[in-house]
């Protein structure tokens, strides 16, 4: 499936939010850790979420959409080993790693796959789950065996992945367990509060430190999805990269902070309780230098929409490093250089020139890189045909549908 852009047609009006990705699947992992029923309000029917269903399905548990984007999970895991076929389409998949701990002192995961952004091991992971007093044994798959027992364990970089992991392996342990030096993302914060709201007892929700005392069972909840702050800043990208204007609605802006705060003028933004408001008759002369960092830093899912933006600047020079992910940059900025792009990376830095873009054929290889391909479309002189967006639809629901909807000329095509 492709995209066909044709550019420099200015956005106008409204688009609405839906929940995040990353949020949604840390939470259907944490469906493990009861039989009672879970149902998510705000979820989006990507082909992520989808694939993760069909994770939770492979190890016994049920699902069913309800009105709308309200989806149900219930009944009870009868099988510890994720499918490998599965594990291979989404790194997602990891996120059930530490509830079949958790709940059935078992788990068997084959190396998850994803986007080729660089390597993401589970070795934090893994040595959480060894400090919990869990054997983990690895070949080609991660063996893990054992209940886990109260400890303190301090995670080397605030990962994501394994805060959200560790937590859920702790819930139903026995004993105190802490952990330091974790992830403070909305979605790390959310699941925290989930948990909660099921019986997990959690001190320090969403900061670095969290502190679990592991209790019998967890009941069901009913619960509502973040919005995406990553279709977000989406949106509001494609607003700029179009000098137009654009209403973004059911977002919480507080989470695109630092986002919005290399935003320079001439892009005006008003940000309200649950709306961003972005205009942009003009490009800048550039965006400074920006870093990429765990949260509330810059962040990487961010950054291929900001090397986007600033291809687009007005002369000056843009300067962004990525410290999370080694492969990201390489890729998008050589797609970007087919449309005219002055980039030149060194290491784990772009500079970027900006100029004029001109429209090309481009590939997504990666999930956020091939939504930045949109972006840069928008903005650039002539047509672009942007290939291999299955990348885009695995965050994406509808992505070209809501950008027609306020002005883009985007055609999908098979």
């Amino acid at each position: 499936m492709k995209f066909c852009i044709d550019g420099q047609h200015r956005l106008r009006g409204e688009l609405p939010v839906y929940g995040a990705k990353n949020c949604v699947l840390a939470l259907l992992g944490a469906t493990v850790l009861t039989d009672e029923d879970v149902v998510l309000r705000n979820c989006p029917n990507i082909s992520d979420v989808q694939n993760m269903l069909l994770v939770l399905q492979g190890l016994g548990k049920k699902f069913c959409w309800e009105s709308g984007d309200t989806l149900r999970v219930f009944g009870s895991v009868c099988n510890t080993t994720v499918n490998q076929s599965l594990a291979n389409k989404l790194r997602g998949s990891a996120l059930v790693l530490g509830s079949l701990v958790g709940k059935c002192h078992n788990a068997v995961l084959p190396c998850p796959g994803g986007c080729s952004i660089g390597q993401r091991p589970l070795n934090i992971h893994v040595d959480g789950l060894q400090t919990f007093g869990v054997e983990v044994t690895s070949q080609e798959h991660l063996h893990c065996n054992g209940t886990p027992q109260g400890a303190k364990f301090q995670l080397p970089i605030a990962s994501v992945g394994a805060t959200e992991n560790l937590v859920c392996a702790s819930v139903l342990g026995k004993g105190q367990f802490v952990l330091s030096n974790c992830a403070t993302e909305p979605e790390v914060e959310n699941l925290q509060q989930m948990l909660v709201a099921m019986g997990a007892k959690i001190d320090g929700v969403g900061t670095s430190t969290v502190v679990v005392e592991g209790v019998q069972k967890l009941h069901g909840v009913t619960w509502q999805v973040i919005p995406d702050r990553i279709v977000c800043a989406t949106y509001i990208a494609s607003a700029i990269a179009s000098k137009g204007q654009l209403t973004v609605t059911n977002c919480n802006p507080t989470h695109l902070r630092s986002f919005l705060q290399v935003l320079p003028s001439p892009i005006a933004v008003k940000v309200y309780q649950n709306a961003i408001q972005v205009a942009c008759n003009d490009y800048p002369s550039s965006f400074g230098k920006v870093t990429t960092a765990p949260y509330p830093g810059f962040p990487t899912d961010m950054q291929s929409l900001l090397l986007a933006l600033a291809c687009l600047s007005n002369g000056g020079t843009t300067q962004i490093t990525e410290k999370m992910f080694e492969n990201r940059l390489m890729h998008n900025a050589s797609q970007l250089c087919k449309m005219g792009a002055q980039i030149s990376v060194v290491g784990q830095t772009a500079t970027v020139v900006g100029g004029q873009l001109y429209g090309a054929t481009v590939g997504c290889g990666d999930l956020r890189g091939g939504a930045s391909l949109v972006v840069a479309g928008l903005g650039a002189q002539g047509q672009t045909t942007v290939t291999n967006t299955h990348h885009v639809l695995r965050g994406y629901s509808q992505l070209a549908e809501a950008l027609q909807s306020v002005g883009a000329r985007i055609e999908v095509q098979n």
